[in-house]
């Protein structure tokens, strides 16, 4: 079934992306628990920040890689029309790549040659469910950066870019073109383009949330059941606080 491209509705706002690249992914799980997407369907379980420290926010582009076989390697375009490099040239600010790489870290999808071309287009960063090569060089490009792991491997002796902005499956993780991502080093969040930007308001009002239970636990000494997990009554406390308190 041909995947439908996102609309304009679906686009999230500068407030909405500045307002997640403050807040931890953790908030970004519990709010899509919350509504409807459980951990199972949007959280990768097992890629790692491989720029640790830096959070990324951006809306996907995406490349799937298939297992090298000479007569499939024999029809992929060349040069700048390979589907890596078209994704590249799709992709700019507030973007990232994402990248099915079959779920192994021997899969290099690219190092500092290719990942120079993200740096220059000034592209968030890129999301893999393979291996990074050259990290001693492109942890120095601004990008972010998440995979399986750091490898030496020869990626052309294991897989071939197939395709660009179709539907990917990344560690076991749906993601079409369009939907957000929300990583950091807690983890790697999936935000489905249809509910992008209710989940991201959401999102912004859950880790405020939080910091106000975590202030009231502490201001009045109370045990975290009092609050946690928070629920409707919760959430109703917490609106009154803030509409009194005017912020």
């Amino acid at each position: 079934m041909p995947d439908v491209p996102p609309t304009p509705d679906h686009v999230l706002s500068h407030e909405q992306m500045d307002g997640l690249r403050n807040i931890n992914s953790t908030a970004v799980v519990d709010t899509l628990a919350r509504n409807g997407f459980e951990p199972h369907h949007v959280y990768m379980p097992n890629l790692k920040n491989m720029t640790p420290g830096q959070r990324l926010v951006g809306r996907a582009v995406t490349v799937r890689f298939v297992p090298a076989r000479p007569d499939a390697d024999a029809e992929k375009p060349e040069g700048e029309a390979s589907p890596e490099y078209a994704a590249f040239e799709t992709a700019g600010e507030d973007d990232v790549i994402v990248m099915e790489a079959m779920r192994d870290k021997r899969m290099s999808i690219g190092g500092d040659i290719k990942f120079l071309r993200l740096k220059q287009r000034g592209i968030e960063g890129l999301i893999c469910d393979g291996g990074i090569r050259d990290m001693h060089v492109v942890k120095d490009y601004g990008i972010k950066l998440f995979g399986y792991d750091k490898t030496s491997n020869l990626g052309t002796r294991v897989g071939t870019p197939f395709e660009t902005n179709r539907p990917v499956a990344v560690d076991g993780i749906l993601v079409r073109p369009g939907d957000y991502i929300h990583a950091d080093d807690d983890g790697v969040v999936v935000i489905p383009r249809s509910v992008a930007v209710d989940i991201a308001d959401k999102a912004i009002e859950y880790d405020d949330l939080e910091e106000w239970i975590r202030a009231r636990l502490d201001e009045k000494n109370l045990s975290p059941g009092r609050y946690y997990p928070p629920d409707d009554e919760t959430f109703a406390e917490y609106r009154a606080w803030k509409a009194a308190d005017g912020k």
